[in-house]
């Protein structure tokens, strides 16, 4: 039998995007993907993480205190780590947490809880429980035995037996015969269905095409699937007509509390209710997820099974609604791009943000230069300080758990260029989330002035109150028309229609960050750490956008 305190891909997932701050999504990472204990957590420094290189190949490893063994390490994980060291002046034999092991499992426990609901397990979830997930994740996943105990220090191989399930004679008829020659979506549940999302959703354009895209990518592993706008009116169906589709969500959707008179709940992820067995037939239930991207509802994921109890359903149902709400998001940011007019609305923020906050302690102002949408809802800004050194900007920047990350791109004297990742949990970042295009944002003394512009059919009442709602100390000081300032048409259309939104993404934050300047004031290193991507991804994207615009530019002039 399985150790029940192991998690699940999903629910390590969770727990990790829960972590707030460097050191919380480290100590979780090196619990949960390099097998630590809480106590060699405390003792590890600098110095401890090694790489060796196989057939052409760098690993990272990490060599454990008090232990000896080597315990491998991920390549994202091992950059993180460097990265908190250098962030933090780590001396090379200095420890790397300054804490107790009792502190480091309470830090755990802090993000689990945040990661939890009222009735989730992960609420009790400690360091050990992400030790136990890293031990069954690579026995699922086929690891040798062998090298899990090796690499997590495990003291014999009956130490992993926990961890492993016994099989049913359904999986060991599969693995005595052929049938176990294909891809089991049974192994890891809903695998199938998360690779077919990702890659349905890769390169949509529209919001008909992202809801579209996400029920044809699910269909095939459930038994019917749509999605509602945030107002609960269907969008798109699978599986199932719009008539009996429409009828579920009147008679059993509204009754799951995700919506009310106002629309989608702000706070509700995921609900579940048995259906009409006339309609449905016994045992049926609909599963609903919100669509949501940093806390802006776009709507409801709805999926009819024939168990209620369907292994994994909740977990893979709200991380699908995390990546179609985000898809929506950036096609209504590209929208903005296509449209000749707009409206323009002026917002003052003294409450609620990281520039805010630091510009009334330092007394220092400023000035936001550009501004990047990553994954999971993040912000990547470019910014200019002044009034204040940079060492009390970063220091302070370090102490807000609204950062994510602040690094210093050069130093003028007078003025500093930062760049910084920042939680989408902010008036811009809901701005963004609604499908504005931030134009200019400038800090000084406790008062932002934030304005973007947004395509002229949005709904700007909606807009007002989920920022003014959502945050105190935010008010909307003018709206105004607007026309957007005339480019090239060939450029244009180029930005609008050819370039896809990781692209364009790219090649701002590149322009931003200086890559392009010389001596460059952002390697492809840091941009790609910054947006959470590998190098070699972040050149790739960056070499096809350069090329689309040279295309177009030369082809213009021809």
């Amino acid at each position: 039998m399985a150790d029940e305190g192991a998690l699940t891909v999903a629910e390590y997932e969770r727990v990790a995007r829960a972590a707030r701050t460097y050191r919380e999504a480290l100590v979780v990472a090196l619990c949960g993907r390099v097998g630590l204990r809480s106590g060699e957590l405390a003792d590890v420094n600098p110095a401890h993480l090694t790489e060796r290189s196989f057939d052409g190949r760098t690993h990272a490893f990490l060599r454990v205190p008090n232990d000896g063994r080597r315990a491998y390490v991920p390549e994202d994980v091992a950059r993180e780590f460097e990265r908190y060291v250098n962030a933090n002046n780590v001396g090379t034999d200095e420890r790397v947490f300054d804490v107790t092991p009792r502190r480091l499992q309470m830090l755990v426990s802090e993000v689990a809880t945040r990661a939890s609901t009222d009735d989730d397990r992960l609420a009790d979830v400690a360091a050990r429980d992400l030790r136990a997930g890293f031990a069954r994740r690579h026995l699922d996943d086929g690891v040798d035995p062998r090298v899990v105990r090796a690499t997590g220090g495990w003291a014999s191989l009956d130490s992993l037996e926990p961890y492993t399930e016994t099989p049913t004679d359904r999986e060991i008829a599969a693995a005595m015969t052929d049938e176990n020659s294909g891809e089991s979506e049974t192994a890891v549940p809903f695998a199938g269905a998360s690779r077919r999302l990702g890659a349905a959703l890769a390169d949509v354009s529209t919001r008909d095409a992202v809801d579209r895209a996400a029920c044809e990518a699910l269909a095939p592993s459930v038994r019917a699937v749509w999605t509602c706008d945030e107002h609960g009116d269907l969008r798109e169906c699978a599986g199932v007509n719009a008539e009996t589709a429409r009828a579920t969500v009147r008679e059993s959707v509204r009754q799951t509390g995700l919506l009310d008179g106002h629309g989608v709940d702000e706070q509700g992820a995921f609900a579940q209710r048995a259906l009409d067995g006339e309609r449905w037939g016994p045992n049926a239930s609909v599963a609903v997820s919100a669509i949501r991207s940093n806390g802006t509802p776009h709507g409801l994921l709805c999926a009819v099974t024939e168990d209620a109890d369907t292994e994994g359903l909740r977990e893979f149902l709200v991380d699908a609604g995390r990546r179609i709400g985000w898809t929506t998001a950036a096609v209504e940011r590209k929208r903005l791009l296509v449209a000749d007019t707009g409206v323009e609305l002026s917002f003052g923020v003294t409450r609620g943000s990281f520039f805010v906050a630091a510009s009334r302690e330092l007394d220092c102002a400023f000035d936001l230069e550009g501004l990047v949408p990553v994954e999971d809802g993040d912000l990547l800004c470019f910014v200019t300080a002044s009034g204040a050194s940079v060492e009390d900007i970063l220091a302070h920047a370090g102490e807000d758990d609204r950062v994510r990350d602040v690094r210093l791109i050069r130093d003028h004297g007078d003025r500093a260029h930062l760049e910084c990742v920042v939680s989408g949990g902010t008036p811009t970042g809901v701005v963004v989330d609604r499908g504005g295009a931030v134009e200019s944002l400038s800090v000084a003394e406790g008062d932002a002035a934030l304005t973007a512009v947004f395509p002229k059919a949005v709904d700007v009442r909606g807009v007002v109150e989920a920022v003014t709602d959502r945050f105190d100390g935010v008010e909307l000081r003018a709206k105004r028309e607007t026309e957007r300032r005339p480019q090239t048409t060939d450029l244009r259309q180029t930005l609008q229609e050819d370039l896809t939104e990781k692209q364009r993404a790219t090649l701002r934050a590149a322009y931003f960050g200086g890559y392009f300047e010389w001596p460059r004031g952002s390697t492809a290193e840091e941009l790609a750490d910054a947006m959470d991507v590998s190098a070699p991804t972040l050149h790739n994207h960056l070499r096809k956008a350069q090329q689309k615009l040279l295309t177009a530019a030369f082809t213009d002039d021809a």
